[in-house]
């Protein structure tokens, strides 16, 4: 999600345009959610909500932002979240009835890594013109593209997806992408659109193969037999 301090500053329309884009795809994935979690339609329009703007939200507080959140500065975001939740409320269940739409078929997937992609660069362009070096910047494009989720799923008593390692790379694209970027515009090698694109380019090809392909991110137990050993309580090793 991108600050009112980025929209401000001179970005590829395009890169803007992609940027609400994801807002609408992330918001409807948040009222998905709540349609699965039989919510009512205000706990679908608080999750929707927290999914799209939530990692954005964190973002600006955790860099000491001034002022209000950015989607109160710009109620825009708001009014694409809310428009995404009712429509999703009304037409998604004749959709899926008429068309056997189903929201892991391929169109939804891209439209999610469009999002993903384009969040993770806006944050990161946030996180530098905030004055954070490499490190800051890319970790908070990685907060903007994954944060809300993350919340969603903690509010929801779901395994937060981005941090598991039982379903398709979803953190790891957002990261690298914003790294790619990050590291690009510092260098001064490289123009900013350049940056840009390559950064977006490369989180969006990546995360484009993971659901394509299946590819889950590493394994924290990389050896799983020697960990079985140490996380294995003794005196039950002891019984056996």
């Amino acid at each position: 999600m991108v600050a009112q301090t980025c929209t401000a500053v001179c970005l590829p329309q395009s890169l803007i345009a992609l940027d609400w884009f994801g807002t609408a795809a992330f918001s409807f994935s948040g009222t998905l959610t709540a349609v699965r979690q039989d919510m009512g339609i205000i706990g679908a329009m608080f999750l929707a909500t927290i999914t799209a703007l939530g990692g954005g939200t964190i973002r600006d507080l955790l860099l000491g932002s001034p002022g209000q959140a950015f989607w109160i500065s710009d109620v825009r975001y708001f009014r694409v979240v809310l428009t995404t939740c009712i429509f999703t409320l009304l037409c998604w269940p004749t959709l899926t009835r008429l068309f056997k739409f189903e929201d892991s078929s391929w169109p939804f997937c891209l439209a999610d890594a469009l999002g993903l992609a384009a969040f993770a660069i806006c944050g990161a362009r946030v996180g530098l013109d905030s004055g954070v070096g490499i490190e800051g910047a890319s970790l908070s494009g990685l907060l903007s593209a994954c944060g809300g989720g993350i919340v969603r799923d903690v509010i929801t008593n779901e395994p937060p997806r981005a941090l598991h390692a039982n379903r398709s790379a979803y953190a790891t694209p957002a990261l690298i992408g914003a790294i790619i970027y990050v590291c690009l515009r510092e260098s001064g090698f490289f123009s900013e659109n350049f940056a840009l694109w390559t950064g977006f380019g490369c989180g969006l090809a990546m995360r484009i193969l993971a659901f394509s392909l299946d590819i889950a991110p590493l394994r924290a137990q990389l050896k799983e037999s020697e960990w079985q050993q140490i996380l294995t309580p003794k005196d039950h090793r002891a019984r056996r």
